[in-house]
C-alpha cells in the first residue's frame, strides 16, 4: 500500500484501534491523517499522533456540522485524496453519553446523538469527502455483536450498531457503482478499549469472554489492525461484515 493515503476517524489513545490500524498502515507507506473531536482531547491525541508520524489532525466532532463542513474543506484545500477511510468512532466515548440505562428511557436527542455518531456519520463523512476519494478506496467500520443480541441497559448502542450495518451494506452499493468503492465492516470480540472501559467491570467482563471462545484467549488489537489492513488492501470484498472474535461467536449456551 504504497503511497497511499489514510484518513483514521476516532483515534483517542495509544489504546485505540485505529491507533493499530494507522501504525500497520504506516508501516506500509500510507500516508496517515486522523481526526480529534475537541480541544479537551487534542494534546492526548497529538501525543499519540506525533508517536506516530501522522501527517496532519483535523478537528471532527461527528455531532457538528460545522465541523463535518470544516473538514471536508481542509481535505479539499489540502488537495488530498484518499485511499482508505477507517470510521473507529464510539458513542460510548462521547463527552456526556449516557448509558447504562433502559432504552425506554432514552430520550430522542440522546438516541439521535448516538445513531449520528456510530452509524450516520458514515454517511455524512462518505458523501462530503466523495469527491477526495480516489476510484477503487476502502471504507471500513467498526461494529461489534451487540448490533444482534440484546444488553441490559446498553442497547442504546446495539441499536446505532445495527444501523451502522445496515449502513454499510447500502454504502457498498452506491459507492461501488460510482467509484468502484469498497465498503466493509470489523466486529470484534472483547478487547479493552475506552468503550468497554466505560460500560464498566472490564476485566471481568474480558474473563468471561475469553472462557467463552475455543481458543481461550481475548481478541488483540494487534490482530484487529491485521485483519483491518487485509479487507482495506482487498479488491474483491464488499459490503461485508468481519467478525474476529477467537471463535466466541460460533459457542451457544445450553
Amino acid at each position: 500500500m504504497n503511497e497511499k493515503n489514510a484518513l483514521i476517524v476516532g483515534i483517542k489513545t495509544e489504546k485505540s484501534v485505529g491507533m493499530a490500524i494507522a501504525q500497520k498502515l504506516k508501516g506500509a507507506g500510507s500516508n496517515i491523517y486522523a481526526t480529534y473531536p475537541d480541544e479537551t482531547v487534542y494534546e492526548g491525541v497529538k501525543s499519540v499522533a506525533d508517536s506516530l508520524g501522522i501527517k496532519k489532525l483535523f478537528k471532527y466532532d461527528a455531532r457538528k456540522d460545522e465541523d463535518l463542513e470544516q473538514l471536508a474543506q481542509a481535505i479539499k484545500a489540502e488537495g488530498i485524496l484518499l485511499d482508505c477511510l477507517v470510521h473507529d468512532l464510539s458513542y460510548g466515548t462521547v463527552p456526556g453519553a449516557k448509558l447504562n440505562q433502559p432504552l425506554l428511557n432514552v430520550g430522542w436527542d440522546e438516541f439521535a446523538d448516538a445513531i449520528r455518531v456510530e452509524a450516520f456519520s458514515l454517511v455524512e463523512l462518505s458523501g462530503k469527502l466523495l469527491d477526495n476519494f480516489q476510484e477503487g478506496a476502502s471504507i471500513l467500520a467498526f461494529t461489534n455483536h451487540w448490533s444482534k443480541i440484546a444488553i441490559p441497559n446498553f442497547n442504546l448502542l446495539g441499536s446505532t450498531k445495527a444501523a451502522l450495518e445496515s449502513i454499510i451494506r447500502g454504502l457498498a452499493e452506491s459507492l461501488g457503482k460510482s467509484k468502484k468503492i469498497k465498503v466493509n465492516g470489523i466486529s470484534p470480540g472483547y478487547f479493552y478499549n475506552d468503550s468497554l472501559a466505560r460500560v464498566g467491570d472490564t476485566l471481568e467482563i474480558l474473563e468471561r469472554a475469553k472462557n467463552r471462545t475455543p481458543l481461550k484467549r481475548n481478541v488483540t488489537r494487534a490482530d484487529i489492525a491485521s485483519l483491518a489492513v487485509s479487507i482495506l488492501d482487498n479488491n474483491s470484498i464488499t459490503g461485508t461484515i468481519y467478525t474476529i472474535d477467537c471463535g466466541e461467536e460460533i459457542i451457544g449456551n445450553l
